[in-house]
């Protein structure tokens, strides 16, 4: 897909919804991708908020100091100036290829080269990281108008790519197709095995995410206490917990302090740690799990990190999530199931540590950092020569 085009000043502009440096997997990928094609290619990021932690080589614009595109879209005037800086940039940096990782970043740079508003001479990609089943039959149709800007369109798994794909083709809209899976990261490539917990007879049991009502955090605390239950003084529970504005940090004080009633010393509840502390927090679990309401993950990167540091993950049927997991004993809907599950593991020791050691090699072969970036540097290559 060659075009012509103008001396450029950058190879690849990279767009994030979300400031880099807030929690979310989206700016987990992003940094990923940054690290790893930064020798290769001359690189630009257009994210909201700013950047303490840049890396060396790389463009970053400045362009507000709000941390969410989301938070501008409330203020007209804002939200089109952010608009009007992403065009001056494209214009001015003259980029081979765009690649957008979440949807309002992609809307705004179709929107532009439907318009004209920019030259049409680069190649235009996006990761799409939302599940094709959550959006509603509305935000479908913006997607489905803008597509017809688009040259690639990315999905972390099959699961996603089969809906998206389906929809695409009856639209008659024409695109080339990419499936790069997620990776944990270059922090999750290593195992150390200092940071094991030392065998006491007792399970440890970890919720992460952010708090949102898709996330289903009731479903995690009913699964908590019916292990309690069965378990007692052998079971202990951990959650970590990524909150984004003042409701959904008081909400989950209010779900810690309940679950302190109940376990006391026993659960240990945190609130937007730093990645190196989610690195020694999966090391304590022998389970993980992930709660999330019937297809609304589209991926599910904790339980990738949580299998490369050898836990058993159990899912809902939530999705992508359900592929990464890749087990279909593991996929339970009730909390009553997941306790089943979960007693049968820690009844069995030598289940129990199969378990985790199959996981753990699945996840060095199929989600492992070389295979993210591999494939994504395959890609870029087509459109760069």
């Amino acid at each position: 897909m060659s075009k012509k085009r103008k001396n450029n000043n950058i190879d690849i502009l990279l767009m994030s919804d979300n400031g880099l440096e807030t929690v979310g997997g989206e700016q987990e990928s992003t940094k990923i991708i940054i690290n790893g094609i930064k020798d290769q290619y001359r690189l630009g990021v257009i994210q909201p908020g700013e950047v303490d932690n840049k890396t060396e080589n790389v463009s970053y614009y400045d362009m507000t100091k709000h941390t969410r595109i989301k938070h501008l879209i409330k203020n007209p005037f804002a939200f089109l100036k952010y608009i009007w800086k992403v065009r001056k940039i494209i214009k001015r940096e003259n980029p081979r290829i765009i690649h957008t990782q979440a949807q309002v970043s992609f809307f705004i740079v179709a929107l532009l080269k439907k318009l004209r508003l920019i030259p049409n001479n680069f190649t235009l990609i996006h990761t799409e990281r939302g599940l094709y089943t959550k959006y509603s039959n509305f935000i479908r149709k913006i997607f489905f108008f803008f597509m017809k800007e688009l040259d690639v369109l990315v999905t972390t798994t099959n699961f996603n790519m089969k809906y998206w794909k389906q929809a695409i083709n009856e639209k008659g809209i024409h695109l080339d197709y990419k499936i790069i899976e997620n990776t944990a990261g270059e922090l999750f490539e290593a195992y150390n095995p200092k940071y094991e917990r030392e065998e006491d007879g007792k399970l440890v049991v970890g919720f992460a995410g952010r708090y949102t009502d898709w996330k289903n955090w009731p479903l995690a605390v009913e699964i908590s206490k019916k292990l309690n239950e069965e378990l007692g003084r052998q079971l202990e529970v951990r959650m970590a917990i990524g909150c984004l504005d003042d409701k959904s940090k008081s909400e989950t004080m209010s779900m810690f302090k309940d679950l302190r009633k109940v376990f006391g010393s026993r659960f240990k509840g945190k609130i937007n740690i730093s990645i190196d502390e989610m690195d020694l927090f999966y090391y304590e679990l022998d389970v993980f799990i992930l709660t999330s309401n019937k297809n609304t993950e589209s991926f599910g990167r904790t339980l990738v990190e949580a299998m490369s540091r050898k836990t058993i993950v159990l899912s809902t049927d939530s999705g992508g999530s359900v592929e990464v997991v890749n087990n279909s004993h593991n996929i339970c809907e009730r909390a009553e199931d997941f306790k089943d599950v979960i007693l049968s593991f820690f009844s069995d020791e030598s289940l129990m540590d199969s378990e985790k050691h199959k996981n753990f090699n699945y996840v060095k072969d199929k989600y492992s950092l070389a295979n993210n970036i591999d494939k994504h540097s395959l890609m870029y290559k087509t459109f760069i020569q």
